[in-house]
């Protein structure tokens, strides 16, 4: 595939209309979507797993869910550090796939964002998700659902992009849940370039919240 097909894929993705768009978009890129978006320099995986070993301790068993997992980057990274017990979902079936060879994950499911999920509720004791919150893809009301299939006191760390952080209305839903009591803002960090070699202009941040 060109560099331009590539980009393409990448400007497709921001721009679905609708999850079935995105869920095309994803399953058609599949195969050359892992090593396409890492040799632009994907650097959000680092930057969630520095967040995630700060607050989540593989000594303690943590289930944790990975929310929109697509291929296993995530997987990849804690794997390695010590967790273990790892749930994967995704809108994309041909992407889960691509995870599942990997051999990583207890459990993938295919589901979508932003929509009622099939977990149980307070079944993990964290929840990553990268890449996820941006253009095109999943909405701020997929927090309502992640946060009950946390447990009281679990993490939610995940990565949303800054143009859609006000404009999407991650900002209002994030700051709306925490003055409901739902989670409590621990940290965030600063933007920072998430593929910074395909477009040094894009900036996502990523943030922590405890669960409560």
């Amino acid at each position: 595939m060109s560099d331009t097909g590539r980009s393409e894929h990448l400007q497709s993705a921001f721009g679905a209309r609708s999850s079935q768009e995105a869920a095309e978009v994803y399953d058609s890129w599949a195969e050359d979507y892992e090593r396409r978006v890492l040799s632009w320099g994907y650097a959000t995986p680092a930057v969630a797993s520095w967040f995630f070993g700060r607050y989540v301790q593989p000594s303690d068993g943590a289930a944790v869910l990975d929310a929109g997992a697509g291929t296993g980057m995530m997987g990849d990274v804690l794997s390695p550090l010590g967790y273990h017990d790892l749930t994967a979902i995704d809108i994309s079936e041909r992407m889960l796939d691509f995870a599942r060879n990997k051999g990583l994950y207890k459990d993938l499911r295919q589901m979508e964002l932003g929509s009622q999920l099939d977990l149980p509720t307070d079944a993990f004791s964290a929840v990553v998700s990268t890449g996820v919150f941006t253009a095109g893809h999943a909405p701020p009301e997929s927090f309502d659902e992640l946060i009950r299939a946390t447990r009281s006191g679990g993490y939610m760390i995940f990565s949303v992009r800054t143009d859609v952080y006000e404009e999407g209305g991650f900002k209002d839903k994030q700051e709306a849940l925490e003055r409901e009591g739902r989670w409590q803002l621990v940290e965030v960090s600063e933007p920072f370039s998430p593929l910074r070699y395909e477009d040094p202009e894009l900036k996502a941040q990523v943030f922590a919240y405890q669960v409560h």
